[in-house]
């Protein structure tokens, strides 16, 4: 098996040393980092950049092994963003953490996504490109820094030193289906999302279709269709079906307890399992236009 090489991308705020502190950590714990990719809002004579030369700078304490250091400004179509407070700053940070993460995992490297620095857009956003990118191996970190580091604004912790790293948990929508490990070839993270809605409206739509067909009798699934898409009570639907009211009453209960098991449910009610279908009758009458009569 290749050896992945472990690569930092850090969100980078008015303090440095998140970043170089960060890094330190992780080379304690035996992580060969090789590369640091600083994602940053940037504009002139803000503490950003202020940040952006300290941090520049130290980059040639790293030696032997030494450590390439990249920086990506946020911006859009050439204009860079001096912050995140707005729609599209907050898209071009998850566009740009999202390609950065796709672009090391088609590389072959394992990512360390620090999200410490910056605001909250980027932490927040950083959450979501690590969910939809992320394997197994790969890790997201926050920084806790307190006392005498955090006044000092010293760019490398000191034995004694109240700062540490924290792992974020993070549910991969990879470990949900393998289909979405697709999503890696899509360019453009929001483009990702909407193939994401999309599966998942499938696969719901085919859990509905394997419940009613595979699950229910003819005449359950009769009533229970009766029941979502018109919402009439049981007297109405025996009626229109030419059933008795407590036949009607029997198919649904069926059919609660049925659901309940399905969807690992502790029990079902009438406005539940109305609210659990919905999506399949509703998709079945768009299909046909002779459905939906004018």
């Amino acid at each position: 098996m290749l050896r992945q090489t472990p690569i930092l991308i850090a969100t980078l705020g008015s303090e440095p040393q998140v970043v170089t502190a960060g890094l330190d950590l992780l080379r304690a714990e035996g992580i060969g980092i090789e590369r640091v990719e600083v994602v940053h809002t940037t504009a002139p004579g803000t503490p950003i950049e202020d940040a952006l030369v300290r941090l520049k700078a130290a980059a040639a304490d790293y030696t032997k092994p030494s450590i390439s250091f990249n920086f990506f400004a946020l911006e859009e179509n050439g204009k860079p963003f001096a912050d995140t407070e707005s729609r599209a700053a907050g898209e071009a940070v998850l566009r740009l953490i999202y390609q950065r993460i796709a672009h090391a995992k088609s590389s072959g490297e394992t990512v360390h996504l620090l999200i410490a620095g910056g605001r909250k857009t980027m932490s927040i956003y950083g959450m979501v490109a690590a969910q939809m990118l992320f394997d197994e191996e790969d890790r997201l970190w926050h920084l806790y820094s307190a006392g005498d580091f955090l006044t000092s604004k010293r760019l490398h912790p000191q034995p004694g030193d109240a700062v540490q790293l924290a792992p974020i948990p993070v549910v991969r929508w990879g470990e949900l289906s393998p289909a979405w490990l697709s999503l890696r070839n899509i360019a453009d993270p929001w483009a990702a999302l909407e193939a994401i809605r999309r599966l998942q409206l499938e696969r719901r739509r085919e859990d509905m279709h394997n419940f009613l067909m595979g699950t229910l009798t003819p005449a359950e699934r009769q009533v229970v269709e009766m029941l979502v898409t018109t919402g009439w009570s049981d007297r109405e639907i025996a009626a229109h079906l030419h059933l008795s009211p407590r036949t009607v009453e029997q198919h649904l209960r069926a059919a609660y307890s049925k659901a309940a098991v399905h969807w690992e449910m502790d029990s079902v009610n009438r406005t539940q399992l109305v609210a659990l279908l919905q999506l399949y009758f509703g998709t079945k009458l768009g299909e046909n236009p002779h459905d939906n009569p004018a």
